[in-house]
């Protein structure tokens, strides 16, 4: 039988300030998932971090993350745009499964010999290139140059843009298929417009719709060149080149008071660009029809946020209550 005596323990001995200090740091990045920051550690941990002397702080934070790294924690910072280590927080990050396939040299010869065994197809040319990235010593000889003549069926279409933006000069109505939608439509379109750096978006009145609407370019075939000409007579206002989110109509206009920390005020005023605010003294009040477009930033930047309504709060904790409920099952 076996007895207590047979499995030797580990000698046990009180830890000393720096064991406690990592224990205690691991602790609470372990109970914050989202992430602490260093002036955060300086308050929750004002014992080790709180001296007069903030650069000696921050040296012996910097020197205690890394000694958890060495000792196969996966430390990171999180990289929200802006640039200071005093707000951005310091995250501990799960591990994950490494789900990558790994071939012997022995399996490659193989695979290389029956994808070439025929012609190779363009897909087969594409998977090859992918499996031997590293191993290109491996495929054989004669497959290694692909034929230059080989067409592609999804060559992306530009002469759906041609007719769009002739149309556009001509002004004719054009009837077209969007996206994945069966039903065919009749379009006047007006306008092209270009939000960030690769979007492009067409402003056309839906003659079905009977009212100004927005297609994302690349979605819109082009079923028929009409002749024609524009039942509408518009003009394209601001408004209608505003692509902000806070101007999406999803509910009546309201009012929303915000007061923002000085170090996140030029990112928030980049964010309201193009939005209906205006500021009273150290306030922001934020005119909307679409209060949850504010929701992202504070996500990504919840130190912003100084002051703001009870209801506005009640609405934003909700929402954020919602997605970690929904977090849970991940």
């Amino acid at each position: 039988m076996t007895s207590f005596e047979d499995f030797p323990m580990i000698e046990v001995k009180k830890m000393n300030e720096t064991e406690v200090r990592l224990f205690a740091l691991l602790f609470n990045l372990l109970r914050e998932p989202k992430g602490i920051s260093f002036q955060k550690f300086r308050n929750i941990m004002p014992r080790f971090y709180k001296n007069e002397d903030i650069e000696s702080d921050r040296k012996k934070l910097y020197r205690d993350l890394n000694q958890l790294k060495s000792l196969g924690f996966n430390i990171k910072v999180a990289q929200f745009g802006y640039q200071s280590e005093d707000y951005f927080p310091y995250y501990l990050e799960k591990e994950s499964i490494d789900r990558t396939l790994k071939f012997t040299k022995e399996e490659l010869e193989y695979l290389s010999r029956v994808l070439f065994a025929t012609e190779p197809s363009q897909e087969g040319i594409s998977l090859s290139q992918k499996l031997f990235s590293h191993h290109l010593d491996l495929i054989p000889k004669f497959a290694k140059q692909p034929k230059e003549n080989i067409e592609l069926d999804d060559t992306p279409d530009s002469s759906h843009t041609e007719k769009i933006l002739q149309a556009i000069k001509d002004k004719r109505a054009l009837t077209i298929q969007y996206g994945f939608e069966e039903k065919e439509r009749t379009i006047e379109p007006y306008r092209l417009v270009r939000k960030n750096t690769t979007d492009f978006y067409l402003l056309a009145y839906d003659r079905g719709k009977k009212s100004l609407r927005r297609f994302i370019l690349p979605k819109i075939t082009v079923k028929k060149e009409s002749k024609e000409e524009f039942q509408s007579n518009l003009k394209i206002t601001k408004e209608d080149l505003n692509f902000h989110p806070l101007l999406l109509s999803k509910h009546p206009e309201i009012e929303i008071p915000i007061q923002i920390h000085p170090e996140y005020e030029d990112r928030w005023k980049l964010f309201l660009e193009g939005a209906s605010f205006e500021k009273v003294e150290n306030e922001y009040r934020v005119r909307t029809t679409n209060q949850n477009a504010l929701f992202q930033f504070f996500v990504l930047s919840p130190e912003a946020l100084v002051v703001t309504s009870e209801d506005w709060k009640k609405t934003f904790q909700s929402y954020t209550k919602h997605w970690e409920d929904l977090y849970q099952f991940v």
